[in-house]
């Protein structure tokens, strides 16, 4: 038995263990991926070859998405990494650079974006092709890889089913895992939270690993008062590519994530919520085998990927003065898929077979009454990290009930083919999914068939300037959760709906684009229209349920530009040898969205516009990023409007030496309060806050 203390009361209760076997897993896996570490021959680098731009390349970008070949070729594709940032204290932070990515919901490590629009179970987020799902309504947040892990992100605005299936019906973003080639150790402080980050990555053989630790403890807003959004992660990756064999690459991450605060308004006054223990442990597996299909030994190799992701998420719920309630979840998912490449004709066709599961997918939950007690208690520690002699306000916590809130699985399995070709300045592609679907409660089975495809083409004006044009269509399932779950969550209690229909969702997108030798941009006007569109709809004071809307569009237009100062223009400045360059990045969005009532949707993110601009010379960089966030005045049902608000954050990067480099920022430097999303339980953001960071190379 573990005791663990709140504010007003003290509770007994038992850890769950359920993750142990999954320790398990992980360490066998860890000690059959590392075998080669311990085997390997001793690195015989030269001195001379660790040299003074050594630093600059120990992680190298990772291979974008394999549907983005296809993709490409009919309208621009977009990835971000992290040269303006130090430190960042959530993966979001990189996202962010997106114009069609913004926050929603509330604050915190489980924080979660949507894309143009769309959030919660309509985007897709993947860790190096590895869909990351979660059942609770808000969403999958991404929160619990650790930003060392990641060299950059690739996003994938707009429809995507016909590749990544029901979760995919506003788009996707994938995690780009880094490559090591040489020993670091980084280590980096906030001063907001002041949050503690270490990471260390090696590399030996034909196998590189990671290890990180970070710590954060409560926050403040720009006014100085405190946010709960403290958290404690340790997180191991490891991954070998053999040199021989149809297994090509293999890695696993384990991250443990503990004490994690949930920042919302709720907080202190009404709620705490809390999530004691978050773990996840997932992996991949990639082959290359011989084309059996074919009798052409020239012929592209089978490519098939084994993938797996199991985790837990324990949830502490305290309405003070009055009850507790409690929740674990857990959920194994994973995924095999198979497919290949050919040339036929002058086309490039792609197919793909995929099979995907949950399985084990439950939620428990127990309410817990606060009864009153004449009983002096002295609480030492609780959530709000506050000790507090509770004399004349001390409650007993006696169980109330103790459920099954969820108990489901799902399979999915799915057949995919695209075609791509070039005919002179104009490129044409097109594909199509067909999609199977069960899913299941134990005593109520839905299975579900949807078709989605898309055509594009893309045509060269000039060798400047290209247009495209890119039509989809889109489905989303419901959820289990949306299925199969009653019960009790931080916003009350939610009733889930087994007849919900499938969503449906047509998308059409243009865009416009520009390259040069130092300026590249583009403007996309998109709208999708969906069917069925499923919302939580209040019917009640403290009763949420999920039902079908007739139809909503979402409707809008962004624009990046990326401008880098030319080496011809430099030249022509005629300056001494070693002069620095200038750079800029600038983007926006403006979006729209209602119902067939005219009435405004839930998580339409406020117009915003974002600008970067920085400059470097020799061993120095300099940048600073201001973002403008529009008002927000059209709300839907729990939300709340919004001021505009103009943010600045400014930065350096400077390799000290050949092994060492030092960076610095400061953010929110003008100290702006305001709201993390249009969420009407949101918390306000982090204040002013400085990072620093050093590198070293071992």
């Amino acid at each position: 038995m573990k005791t663990q203390l709140y504010p007003f009361c003290v509770i007994s209760r038992a850890k769950l263990s359920s993750f142990e076997l999954a320790k398990f897993k992980l360490f066998s896996t860890v000690l059959f991926l590392t075998a080669p570490v311990f085997s390997a021959e001793a690195d015989d680098m030269s001195a001379d070859t660790k040299s003074a731009d050594a630093l600059e390349r120990f992680t190298v970008t990772t291979q974008r998405p394999y549907y983005n070949q296809t993709l490409n070729s009919i309208f621009p594709q977009h990835s971000y990494d992290k040269s303006n940032f130090v430190g960042s204290p959530h993966i979001n932070d990189i996202l962010l650079q997106s114009p069609s990515i913004n926050l929603n919901g509330q604050g915190g490590q489980i924080q979660n974006i949507n894309i143009r629009g769309f959030s919660r179970w309509r985007i897709q987020s993947l860790l190096d092709g590895v869909p990351i799902v979660s059942d609770r309504r808000a969403g999958a947040s991404v929160g619990f890889v650790p930003p060392s892990f990641i060299q950059g992100v690739a996003v994938t605005p707009g429809a995507a089913s016909t590749y990544l299936g029901s979760g995919a019906m506003g788009g996707a973003v994938d995690l780009l895992l880094s490559y090591n080639t040489q020993a670091n150790l980084q280590v980096g402080w906030s001063s907001n939270q002041e949050a503690q980050e270490y990471s260390y990555a090696d590399y030996a053989g034909n196998t590189d690993w990671n290890l990180s630790y970070r710590k954060g403890n409560n926050g403040s807003d720009a006014q100085g008062n405190t946010l709960f959004d403290k958290f404690e992660q340790t997180a191991l990756f490891i991954r070998h590519r053999p040199e021989n064999g149809v297994l090509k690459e293999a890695w696993t991450l384990y991250s443990d994530n503990s004490d994690i605060g949930k920042s919302s308004s709720d907080f202190p006054e009404d709620r705490v919520t809390t999530y004691p223990e978050n773990t996840h442990w997932l992996g991949k597996m990639s082959f290359a085998f011989s084309n059996i299909f074919s009798n052409d030994p020239s012929s592209t190799e089978l490519i098939s990927n084994l993938w797996w992701h199991q985790s837990t998420l324990e949830t502490h719920i305290l309405r003070l003065d009055d009850r507790i309630n409690e929740s674990e979840s857990e959920a194994l998912d994973f995924g095999f898929n198979v497919g290949s490449d050919a040339r036929i004709n002058s086309w490039q066709v792609n197919w793909q077979v995929q099979l995907m599961g949950r399985a084990g997918v439950n939620i428990d939950e127990k309410e817990l009454t606060l009864v009153s007690s004449a009983t002096e208690l002295l609480i030492d520690e609780s959530p709000v990290g506050e000790s507090s002699d509770l004399t004349e306000s001390s409650f007993i916590p006696e169980l109330a009930y103790e459920l099954r809130t969820l108990d489901a699985s799902e399979t999915t399995v799915a057949g995919i083919a695209d075609a791509s070709r070039t005919f002179g300045a104009t490129s044409l592609a097109f594909g199509g999914r067909l999609d199977w679907q069960q899913q299941s409660n134990n005593a109520d089975d839905v299975t579900s068939t949807n078709v989605s495809g898309f055509i594009g083409a893309s045509h060269t004006l000039s060798p400047q300037w290209a247009a495209s044009v890119y039509l989809s269509s889109a489905f989303r399932n419901p959820s289990l959760t949306e299925r199969y779950f009653s019960g009790e969550t931080p916003r009350g209690t939610v009733l889930g709906d087994a007849h919900l229909d499938t969503e449906q969702a047509t998308n059409l997108q243009a865009s416009l684009s520009y390259k040069s030798s130092d300026l590249k941009g583009s403007v996309e006007v998109f709208h999708q229209k969906i069917h069925h569109y499923i919302e939580r709809t209040r019917v009640s004071e403290n009763v949420e349920i999920y039902s079908n809307l007739d139809s909503a569009t979402i409707s809008g237009i962004s624009y990046q530009l990326d401008w880098q100062q030319s080496q011809a223009a430099i030249k022509s400045q005629n300056t001494l040898p070693g002069k620095g360059y200038w750079f800029a990045q600038l983007n926006g969005v403006w979006i729209d969205g209602e119902d067939n009532h005219g009435s405004a949707i839930a998580d339409i993110s406020p117009n915003s516009q974002r600008l970067t601009l920085g400059y470097e010379v020799s061993e120095l960089r300099l940048f600073s990023t201001l973002v403008y966030r529009a008002s927000k005045r059209d709300i839907a049902d729990g939300e709340r409007a919004l001021d505009n608000v103009t943010t600045l954050d400014i930065g350096a990067a400077w390799q000290f030496n050949p092994r060492t480099s030092v960076q610095a920022s400061w953010r929110n430097l003008t100290n702006q309060q305001y709201y993390v999303s249009a969420d009407d339980k949101a918390a306000f953001a982090q204040g002013e806050s400085v990072q620093l960071a050093l590198t070293f190379l071992l």
